[in-house]
């Protein structure tokens, strides 16, 4: 079967934001939408991406994007799109600020709401508008990736779309707007950029190029993500992590598994999405492992691990090392009814390339185990 991936024109290095007016100017865009935060504005950093867009650009500013992004922050901005007459997209945050940028872009060129975009009835759409994204973190990948997720509503889990038209046309990284990021956001997003490459390399999908790449992340979390959060001004390992979440982003084109089904059916009480992918995958790699030992022997390799070691339980000690939690119940998730969440989590889409795809009564192991209420499904380890 043959797997194309996807990727934007990249830019990177120290200052490569000063490259964004001529990289406009060769994308036909002359007013583009800068989507932020308020978080961003406040920091400065919205200005600074303003003021690069050139003297001959026209750009409108956008900064009514929540933590948790929900599907009236995409349809407020698309809104504000058309009226202020932009022709490009131009993102600077997080996952959650190009998350919802990408949605801007997608009904900037294509009629109708969010909610006709994503989940399971999704309508068809064609190319978005111009998209540039600027990461200000380094884990989600978004600004290489196919997908975004986004909240129908503050207290619902996010429902995503994948689409080859969701890839920005560029992407601009400069690890000098990750030096501000505090120690526990810098591990959060980095666990997020090791859940990423760990489940693509995982992949049932046959693309070696993206194994690669998935491979060279995992790589390079293992030998920089404690230094970027220890010492957050060493220059090199804030380059380095903004290396592994992009090649995190890649990953997601492969396909993910069921550590991101777990990390989306939990995804309603306003945790942090690269901290629940991580006790996804401490709570399924173990389950995993049996049916994909080579692969995972490889991510060992990458992790610098023997290949004999428990990745599930390497994950959870690098977690504790960098002061998340590594479970459910560490994290304080306050579960209902468990079989529903199994239940969600096997329905998710995210099974649907994983090597090893748990019914519910799986599910349901996994969830007791990270809840700390024991697990008593067979194949899964207490």
């Amino acid at each position: 079967m043959m797997n194309a991936l996807h990727l934007p024109r990249t830019v990177f290095g120290a200052g490569a934001i000063g490259q964004l007016a001529a990289e406009l100017v060769a994308l036909g865009v002359r007013r583009p939408l800068v989507v932020a935060d308020k978080g961003i504005v406040a920091a400065g950093i919205a200005q600074r991406v303003v003021r690069a867009c050139g003297e001959s650009a026209a750009p409108v500013l956008f900064d009514a994007v929540t933590e948790n992004p929900l599907f009236a922050d995409a349809d407020a901005g698309a809104g504000c799109y058309a009226a202020q007459g932009c022709d490009g997209v131009v993102a600077v945050g997080g996952g959650s600020v190009i998350d919802t940028a990408k949605l801007i872009a997608l009904l900037a060129a294509n009629p109708g709401r969010v909610a006709d975009y994503v989940g399971a009835n999704a309508s068809r759409h064609g190319a978005a508008a111009p998209l540039a994204a600027i990461p200000t973190t380094a884990g989600t990948g978004s600004e290489a990736s196919p997908s975004a997720g986004l909240h129908p509503d503050a207290t619902t889990p996010s429902v995503g779309i994948n689409s080859r038209h969701l890839v920005p046309r560029l992407a601009v990284l400069d690890p000098e707007l990750t030096v501000s990021l505090p120690p526990w956001l810098t591990a959060a997003t980095g666990i997020d950029a090791l859940s990423h490459c760990i489940e693509g390399c995982l992949s049932e999908r046959d693309q070696p190029l993206g194994k690669a790449i998935a491979l060279d992340g995992i790589a390079r979390v293992a030998r920089h993500l404690r230094r970027a959060v220890d010492a957050g001004a060493d220059a090199n390992a804030r380059a380095e992590m903004m290396l592994a979440a992009f090649a995190g982003g890649v990953s997601i084109g492969m396909g993910l598994g069921p550590a991101h089904a777990i990390a989306l059916t939990c995804s309603d009480q306003g945790f942090r999405h690269g901290v629940l992918s991580g006790i996804g995958l401490v709570a399924t790699l173990d389950a995993t492992a049996v049916h994909v030992s080579a692969r995972m022997a490889a991510i060992n390799d990458a992790l610098g691990l023997p290949a004999s070691v428990s990745t599930a339980q390497a994950v959870r000690g690098l977690m504790r090392d960098l002061g998340l939690p590594g479970s459910l119940a560490e994290l304080g998730y306050a579960a209902g009814d468990l079989q529903a969440l199994a239940q969600a989590a096997a329905r998710s889409h995210f099974n649907l390339s994983a090597p090893f795809k748990p019914d519910a009564e799986a599910y349901a192991g996994f969830f007791r185990q990270s809840l700390g209420l024991g697990a008593d499904v067979a194949g899964v380890s207490p």
